[in-house]
C-alpha cells in the first residue's frame, strides 16, 4: 500500500495488483468502504484477465486524506479520481464503481471524459433518490462509536447484514476478518457521516448521463435493500452505449459465486472500448 498525493494537494492510499504494463482498471469503492472491500482475490482474479487493477481510499475513508471540515461533493471525490491518475502517470483508465463509488464514477466519466476508457456501474444510481434504503443508511451513520475492536467488529457485520443477497450465503468470515482490519486501519464514523453529506450536496447527474459515451456495463441484483435496481435502468436508458445486467437474487454485494460472470461482464466492456 502506497500513499500519493494528487496535483490538488489530496493524499490518497492505494494498492495494486497484476502487471503495470497491462490496461489500468480502476477501483472505486462506496459510502465509508475502505479499498480492502473489493476482496484481494476478486483483485487478484481481475488480474489474471489481463488487467493492472488499482484500488484506492476514498477521502475521509482508510489512509487517505481526512476532511473534518466537509463541505465537499462528490464532484470533489471525482477530481480526487482523476488526481489519482495524473500522480500515478497513468492517461486514461477502465473504471469500475459499486454504489456510490459508480456515483462518482459516473462523475469523473462527466467531468473528465478524457480519463475514462470504459465503465462498469455496480449496483449504483444517477441520483440519491434512488436510495432505497435510506433509513438503514441514516441509521448507520447515528449509531454510538464502538469502545473497542469488538464492538466495531459486530457494528460492521451489523451494517452490512442488510446488503445480504436473498440467494447466497453471506460471506461472514470475511466480513468478519474486514471489520477487524478496517478498524485497524483507521476507525473514524465521522468520515462517513461527512461522506453522506457529500452525496446529499451533489446535484442530479440525470440531465447529464447522455454525455457520457464510452462504452458502459451496468450491473445491479434484484435483491438489493439500499439502492434500487430502478436507478440502474434509468442509468441504461441515458447512457446510450450501455448494457443492463440485473442479477437474479443479488444484493448490495457481490457474493463470489457471481464473480466469474462480474468479471466477465467487466472484461467484455473493457474489450468494447478497445475495439
Amino acid at each position: 500500500m502506497t500513499m500519493v498525493t494528487t496535483p490538488a494537494g489530496v493524499s490518497l492510499n492505494y494498492d495494486t495488483f497484476g502487471d503495470p504494463g497491462r490496461p489500468p482498471l480502476l477501483l472505486i469503492q462506496g459510502l465509508g468502504a475502505h479499498m480492502l472491500g473489493w476482496h484481494a482475490d476478486l483483485c487478484r482474479q481481475l488480474a489474471d484477465a489481463g488487467f493492472n487493477v488499482l484500488r484506492f481510499d476514498n477521502r475521509d475513508v482508510g489512509l487517505s486524506q481526512k476532511f473534518p471540515q466537509g463541505g465537499y461533493t462528490l464532484a470533489d471525490m471525482a477530481n480526487d479520481t482523476a488526481g489519482l491518475l495524473t500522480a500515478l502517470d497513468i492517461p486514461a483508465a477502465h473504471i469500475v464503481g459499486q454504489s456510490m463509488g459508480g456515483m462518482v464514477a459516473q462523475q469523473l466519466a462527466l467531468d473528465h471524459p478524457t480519463r475514462v476508457l470504459t465503465l462498469a456501474l455496480i449496483y449504483t444510481a444517477p441520483s440519491t433518490d434512488f436510495i432505497a434504503g435510506r433509513d438503514l443508511v441514516d441509521e448507520r451513520t447515528h449509531r454510538p462509536r464502538a469502545r473497542d475492536r469488538d464492538e466495531a467488529i459486530a457494528l460492521y457485520l451489523d451494517n452490512e447484514a442488510v446488503c445480504a443477497s436473498p440467494g447466497y450465503p453471506q460471506d461472514i468470515a470475511w466480513l468478519r476478518e474486514l471489520g477487524g482490519q478496517m478498524y485497524d486501519r483507521d476507525y473514524d464514523p465521522d468520515g462517513i457521516v461527512r461522506q453522506v453529506e457529500a452525496l446529499d450536496n451533489s446535484p442530479d447527474r440525470t440531465p447529464h448521463l447522455h454525455r457520457i459515451t464510452v462504452p458502459t456495463t451496468i450491473l445491479h441484483g434484484d435483491g438489493d435493500r439500499l439502492i434500487d435496481p430502478g436507478g440502474s435502468t434509468a442509468m441504461h436508458e441515458l447512457i446510450a452505449d450501455s448494457k443492463l445486467t440485473v442479477h437474479r437474487a443479488m444484493g448490495h454485494e457481490l457474493p463470489r459465486p457471481l464473480w466469474p460472470q462480474i468479471i466477465t461482464q467487466i472484461r467484455d466492456n473493457t474489450a468494447r472500448g478497445s475495439a
